[in-house]
């Protein structure tokens, strides 16, 4: 008796062992596949973009080139007149106004009567599913409308949201220069970035010039296309930072101080993306062969205003100030 029982969990132990086999060799290639289909994407949608940039470079580098420095001038008036509010309170501030703005701009420029009607369909096909849910031909037509009223209102949103989303792009990026930043302080180190226009891993001349400033302690440093220094913030005030690139001189501006101030961490060149979110400074001459120069200033430490946070809080706000605000203006979205 003892053999047969061995026996028989010898055999209960080997179909138990192929089963697990099994689904382990499924398991295993189900997420090769899906990393698969996943990198496939993904390269995807880089050769849309790839091709995007290639079509938008032409138009928009020189465009921003244009527009940043009379965004980064309002950009300035607006924060002096905001100068003695805490920097939480002026976010709080321009976020309601952007909120107020945006709901104006999309009562204008939306189709209010398709976007109600849009709305209505929704309304009405949602309570057909909950009334008629044991009735399954209408439950699937109710599906049907309800599926295709919603993606009439996107197709009715996206007109309001694409004339928003240049300014509020070209706002949000004056904003970032002062509550994504911190000025460095006197005596605290920090580390420049050169990045090199070179392909062929070669560099040109470069010699860091310390001013009052920053003072350069090590560097550089090259590597992967790049020259680092570690730096010293100097004496308080917005500087001009001078580095001698094959004979001719680049700048770079540096704020050392504490307070609210305009920070500017990359000086960028052509590219429209860099320009978009780095739009305080000129950009570098074609010419150059220099791509960037990026200064690590430190995040300013704050859950409502600080890096990052930012950015959420001036949606939430925003977005709270235009619900509150709907009605005044009769907007339907």
């Amino acid at each position: 008796m003892w053999p047969l029982l061995a026996f028989n969990s010898h055999a209960a132990s080997a179909k138990s062992s192929w089963w697990l086999d099994a689904l382990n060799w499924v398991l295993i290639h189900v997420a090769n596949a899906l990393l698969v289909a996943w990198e496939g994407i993904k390269a995807a949608f880089g050769a849309v973009f790839r091709a995007l940039d290639v079509i938008l470079e032409p138009v928009l580098s020189p465009l921003l080139a244009l527009l940043n420095p009379l965004c980064t001038a309002v950009g300035d008036i607006v924060y002096a007149v905001l100068g003695p509010l805490p920097p939480w309170l002026s976010l709080t501030i321009l976020s309601v106004i952007a909120g107020v703005l945006a709901l104006v701009v999309f009562r204008y420029t939306s189709n209010q009567k398709a976007i109600g009607r849009a709305l209505d369909d929704i309304k009405a096909n949602l309570l057909a599913l909950k009334l008629y849910r044991d009735e399954l031909g209408v439950t699937f037509r109710a599906q049907g409308r309800l599926l295709w009223a919603i993606l009439r209102l996107q197709r009715y949103m996206l007109t309001p949201f694409l004339v928003m989303l240049g300014p509020m792009l070209l706002g949000l990026a004056q904003m970032g220069l002062r509550h994504q930043w911190r000025p460095l302080e006197p005596g605290e180190k920090a580390n420049v970035t050169l990045v090199c226009k070179s392909q062929d891993g070669t560099f040109p001349d470069v010699e860091l010039q310390s001013g009052p400033g920053l003072v350069a302690e090590v560097g550089p440093v090259p590597g992967g296309g790049e020259l680092v220094w570690r730096v010293r913030g100097g004496e308080p005030g917005r500087h001009d930072l001078h580095f001698n690139v094959d004979g001719s001189t680049v700048d770079k501006e540096v704020v050392v101080g504490a307070g609210f101030q305009r920070v500017s961490a990359v000086r960028t060149g052509r590219d429209w993306t860099a320009q978009l979110f780095h739009p305080a400074e000129r950009t570098l001459p074609k010419s150059c062969p220099v791509r960037s120069i990026e200064i690590e200033y430190g995040g300013v430490d704050s859950w409502i205003s600080g890096a990052d946070w930012w950015v959420l809080t001036f949606f939430i706000i925003s977005m709270a100030a235009a619900l509150i605000f709907k009605p005044l203006f009769r907007v339907r979205f």
